[in-house]
């Protein structure tokens, strides 16, 4: 492994002049400030890809999986960034029947269990707390499939001309697309609190967290990836990415890490559950934050998935290592609050990190508990196949670290149109009036972009 550092340019600022390279990709901490904000990552130029779904056997893909990585092996430098290469990509929401095979949708038209990963050799890091810029390059694959040191070499330098370009070019505006429709409306939403209702009174389940779906003609890929450019100044969430891959572009603002792991199998699982808009009235705004943390709804459901996420990770980590180092921690963004815990453990000997994904996907907090039957439910309300949305993106690096988020308040970017969710937990407690208003809430920042965006041409 090779590295280079430079001069610090902010990630905002060099992302345009990647953007049309191939398999463009953006791990983004758009929040530097926030606590789990301090990397950014951006590549391109795939050396290999992998793709599964479409009807392939679920029981191939670890196997598959594990091949492929297996083929692109290369060491570290001690003490750099979290990731210095591997592999970034996404697993569709239901990809989950990979690991749970009594799963079964009733939109088996529009059911997505795409999982597309690339295999990126050279990667630029951002340190947003120490201002670092680094190339990292591994060489792979040399002549004889090892690391090769020209080769790396070279693509830093590649890289390196791309920060060192400063771009005297003039800006197109192009006009946001904006025309959203909604799939459901209100009143059908209400329905779908009081079927949630029912099946807890029932004893099937806890909590459920039900989403609705907005649909708008597609944008071209330029316009999607300048949207995303205004999206993340505004919401600034921490776990934010954009990627394009074979068969999407996605555009994630996502605040909610599913699960991250160091290369020592330090594990940690950051689900959210408690949302409110904050005021701009600093007064109002600390009444809000307390209310929020004061809430018995909002408190048990987070509760709730924090059991779930403890048994989860107690499938795949070592015995009496689960423990919560947080409950319902207050975290505030640009225009929310939200109520985070924190569940960690050491993985097991016996597991890896495949093992991992497959132990926690998808997170508790998007599905409700428990798990299964939740999703079943989730699955006869909601109008179709969730694809993309409460899936999760991120990156698995060469020396098994991961870092994954979970795929709300993403846009979906399909080549028949764009699809947007906003969703909200249920409980036996829940306000029909009051969820919709949530739902509503986590989809304003993204359905009411209208100002132009200039592209840099």
């Amino acid at each position: 492994m090779l590295r280079l550092e430079l001069p610090w340019t902010e990630p905002a600022e060099l992302a345009p002049r990647l953007f049309g390279w191939p398999g463009f990709v953006w791990l983004d901490s758009a929040s530097s400030g926030h606590g789990q904000g301090r990397y950014s990552y951006i590549s391109a130029n795939p050396i290999s890809r992998f793709r599964w779904g479409d009807g392939d056997f679920a029981e191939e893909f670890g196997g598959a999986f594990r091949a492929w990585r297996n083929r692109f092996r290369a060491s570290v430098i001690a003490g750099g960034a979290p990731f210095q290469g591997g592999a970034i990509g996404y697993m569709s929401y239901d990809a989950a029947k990979i690991w749970m095979r009594d799963f079964r949708s009733r939109h088996p038209d529009s059911a997505d269990d795409t999982i597309e990963f690339a295999l990126y050799d050279t990667v630029m890091a951002f340190d947003h707390f120490e201002r670092r810029l680094t190339i990292y390059s591994a060489g792979l694959p040399g002549p004889d499939k090892a690391p090769d040191k020209a080769l790396a070499q070279q693509r830093i330098r590649a890289f390196a001309e791309v920060v060192e370009h400063q771009d005297d070019q003039s800006k197109e505006i192009i006009e946001s697309s904006t025309d959203w429709s909604l799939s459901s409306d209100q009143a059908k939403y209400v329905d779908h609190v009081a079927a949630v209702r029912e099946a807890i009174l029932d004893g099937e389940i806890y909590q459920a967290n039900i989403a609705s779906l907005w649909v708008r003609k597609a944008p071209s890929q330029t316009s999607a990836f300048h949207d995303y450019l205004e999206l993340r100044k505004q919401t600034q969430a921490p776990f934010s990415a954009f990627g394009t891959f074979a068969g999407r572009t996605l555009s994630s603002l996502s605040p909610e890490r599913l699960v991250s792991m160091t290369s020592e199998g330090n594990v940690r699982a950051e689900p959210i559950k408690g949302t409110a808009r904050r005021s701009t009235d600093p007064e109002r705004d600390r009444d809000i934050a307390r209310a929020l943390a004061r809430s018995e709804k909002d408190r048990a459901e987070n509760i709730m998935i924090v059991d779930l996420l403890r048994n989860d990770l107690s499938r795949v980590c070592q015995p009496e290592s689960v423990i919560v180092s947080r409950l319902c921690d207050l975290e505030k963004l640009p225009n929310l609050h939200h109520l985070v815990s924190t569940i960690e453990g050491q993985l097991a000997p016996a597991c890896d990190v495949l093992d991992l994904l497959g132990a926690v996907f998808p997170g508790g907090s998007v599905t409700g508990a428990p798990k299964l039957r939740a999703m079943e439910i989730i699955d006869a309300l909601e109008p179709a196949a969730r694809g993309a949305f409460c899936g999760s993106f991120g990156y698995l690096g060469f020396d098994d670290a991961c870092d994954f988020n979970i795929m709300i308040r993403t846009i979906d970017h399909l080549p028949d149109g764009d699809r947007y969710w906003s969703g909200a937990g249920l409980t036996l407690l829940s306000d029909a009036e009051a969820e919709w208003a949530e739902v509503q809430l986590k989809a304003e920042r993204i359905l009411s972009l209208q100002s132009p965006v200039a592209a840099i041409q």
